[in-house]
């Protein structure tokens, strides 16, 4: 969608007048910029029903409030108010510095640790380290558990934004360990997955992580996920999708699907696999997930996901600006897995819950129950 700006008109009256003439400009009024966002809501958000929600209503009882001395921080904390209720974590209001978002908040949404019934939320960027880079080097790599690799966008020093994949293989069992920490990369996931995959042919099954995964690009995760795709399987479906196009709550267009395809590659990855994910696998981390389901019913049903629910943003962000510079981000689309399920919001359920009982660098609890998970064939 295209964004709207504003555009001044100066009006010079004399060439010796001193004073400079600005045309009001209708676009930047508060009761404008109102109709504006509400009919964006309106035309555009599609879990009204499901969040049980009257936008008319709303409609009613703030419009009243906005006049033309509104000012633009007025109008702002306006529009935050119209949006509580909501439990869409995409729907938030921006300006000036501020922020209004409808993310989860309730008990163990972005929990990692459970300790005794106590929980522990992410605070601080401590925590995010220690999943992406001590959790792997500390826990097992000190014992020689792991040879480790790192696949990066260019800078292969310690765990940064650049590192999309960590690898490695636990050589006491012969367990494949993958940790995707992005799909926000032009690194050919594909082609290094394949590659990981000749490195250690003798892997009797594979730890795919992808907690902490905030996402990124949905074709580069197709392209990863097809690796696992069975010889002779052309397309997996794993998700439908309905696009908003009106007001009205049944008013969607045609329903699409989401879909791994099949590969040309020589060798692909047959044994099982653990999938961990948790509260901050995110977007396209959740679409994977949703895949490797469906992929696993084409396959010996030997791909487990353990952890947590993930975090339920699987439609697609829209992103808007206001005239008067008030930002606000929304879903037009309804997304469901492919029972019909509605994803977004609630987050993708593991085949079984696990969770890490401390937040120890030398204790993974997870991981040690994907490893037992395959040692067993607990599947």
């Amino acid at each position: 969608m295209k964004k709207l700006f504003v555009f001044f008109t100066f009006s010079i009256l004399t060439l010796s007048c001193t004073k400079l003439f600005i045309k009001p400009d209708s676009t930047s009024e508060p009761e404008r910029n109102f109709e504006i966002f509400w009919n964006d809501i309106n035309n555009g958000y599609p879990y009204f029903s499901e969040d049980n929600i009257n936008w008319k209503d709303r409609y009613k009882q703030y419009k009243p409030l906005v006049t033309p001395s509104t000012s633009i921080t007025q109008l702002y904390n306006y529009f935050t108010q119209m949006l509580s209720g909501f439990s869409d974590g995409h729907l938030s209001v921006k300006y000036n510095g501020n922020t209004y978002s409808n993310e989860k908040r309730e008990s163990n949404d972005a929990q990692l640790v459970k300790n005794d019934g106590s929980e522990f939320f992410i605070t601080n960027s401590d925590v995010y380290y220690y999943y992406h880079f001590y959790r792997v080097n500390a826990i097992y790599l000190d014992s020689n558990s792991y040879v480790v690799k790192k696949a990066t966008n260019g800078i292969a020093n310690n765990l940064n934004e650049d590192t999309v994949c960590i690898y490695g293989y636990r050589k006491q069992d012969n367990i494949l360990y993958i940790n995707i920490t992005s799909f926000l990369t032009h690194y050919s996931l594909d082609n290094l997955l394949v590659q990981i995959f000749k490195d250690y042919p003798d892997s009797k099954g594979l730890i795919l992580d992808l907690r902490m995964n905030g996402g990124g690009n949905l074709g580069t995760m197709w392209n990863a996920m097809s690796v696992f795709m069975p010889e002779g399987i052309s397309e997996v479906r794993y998700a439908y999708n309905k696009e908003k196009v009106g007001p009205l709550p049944e008013n969607f267009g045609a329903e699409t699907y989401f879909a791994i395809h099949g590969n040309n590659y020589p060798l692909t990855f047959t044994q099982p696999i653990v999938v961990l994910a948790n509260r901050l696998t995110v977007s396209a981390a959740e679409h994977a997930v949703l895949a490797l389901r469906e992929i696993n019913k084409v396959r010996n049903k030997k791909i487990k996901i353990i952890g947590d629910y993930t975090f339920g943003a699987t439609s697609f962000i829209v992103e808007r600006t206001l005239p008067c510079g008030i930002q606000y981000t929304l879903v037009n689309n309804k997304t469901t897995d492919i029972n019909h399920n509605i994803i977004e919001r609630t987050g993708v359920r593991p085949d079984e819950f696990s969770y890490i009982n401390d937040i120890k660098i030398n204790q993974d609890d997870q991981m040690n129950r994907a490893i037992e998970i395959i040692n067993t064939n607990a599947f």
